[in-house]
């Protein structure tokens, strides 16, 4: 950023391909079977989802919920002092937190911009085109079935114009409410994207889970729910995104937990039923080597 509001983290090793590689269920299955006859007789489908939400919110709101014969059904699980987001400037606790979300978005937009730019066989400083069929496959699917490797271009295509998309948005919306966007990092963003698809997409789908659970993360401290829900949708975004980059390169869809991660729901049917979520400063570390 111009103006240093948030000091860049650096690191003299950038992120690669090889360093990555190193590096149920809740019981709704009463209420469910409870309300079919109502929703079968005729009930309003808005009654019975209205239904459904609050015992959903019911549950939550327990800090130990259990099921009709006592036994755990999960436990919210987070942590106050995970909410440091000084680094970011901002009016409000909110402000700062789009303004982090901001600076993950403007991150993962120019990574999707070289990447795909590589697998094009364009220089990487080439800005992004909007017209998506300006680019072709033009490198080596490296580990990818020639279908895998058709799809998973076709999703670097789409996703690169999603994620300009969300940081063009965070920065009007932050301006609409008089405040002020951090600037992108004046030394832009580098990384070791590897000599194939596959490599490529390695590289993609680490940044990607990365911001699950970053948004995942701030959401517990977001005061606003207009804030909240902006928030929602595109956290819910980046998880399809890792899903189908996750099945290309042949990784299980998640969620899965990882080095660092923190669970927001404890689930004593496994640890995977529910997304995981980091902190910020966790976040920064996680991404100081794309800062160039």
């Amino acid at each position: 950023m111009q103006d240093r509001a948030h000091s860049w983290p650096r690191r003299n090793r950038i992120f690669t391909p090889t360093n990555y590689r190193r590096s149920r269920r809740w019981n709704g299955d009463k209420y469910m079977l409870e309300n079919r006859e109502s929703v079968e007789s005729g009930t309003s489908r808005r009654t019975f989802l209205t239904g459904a939400v609050l015992a959903g919110l019911a549950a939550a709101a327990l800090p130990n919920a259990v099921d009709a014969s006592g036994r755990p059904i999960f436990h919210i699980v987070n942590d106050p002092d995970s909410g440091d987001f000084h680094e970011f400037p901002g009016r409000t606790v909110d402000e700062k937190i789009l303004n982090y979300a901001l600076t993950l978005e403007t991150l993962e937009a120019d990574l999707y911009r070289q990447a795909l730019n590589l697998a094009s066989g364009k220089p990487l400083t080439t800005p992004l085109d909007t017209n998506g069929s300006s680019y072709t496959l033009s490198i080596d699917p490296g580990g990818l079935s020639a279908s895998k490797a058709a799809v998973g271009f076709g999703y670097l295509v789409q996703f690169a114009a999603v994620e300009a998309a969300h940081r063009d948005f965070l920065a009007s919306a932050i301006t609409a409410d008089g405040g002020t966007p951090v600037s992108p990092n004046p030394g832009g963003y580098q990384a070791d994207l590897g000599t194939d698809l596959q490599q490529i997409l390695e590289v993609i789908r680490n940044v990607e889970e990365t911001g699950v659970r970053a948004y995942l993360g701030a959401a517990q401290f977001i005061k606003n729910l207009h804030t909240l829900q902006t928030a929602a949708t595109i956290y819910s975004t980046e998880a399809r995104h890792a899903a189908v980059i996750n099945w290309v390169i042949g990784l299980p869809i998640g969620p899965s937990r990882e080095r660092l991660d923190s669970v927001a729901v404890f689930d004593e049917h496994g640890d995977n039923n529910f997304e995981h979520w980091q902190t910020p400063k966790q976040i920064l570390r996680t991404v100081a080597p794309f800062i160039a």
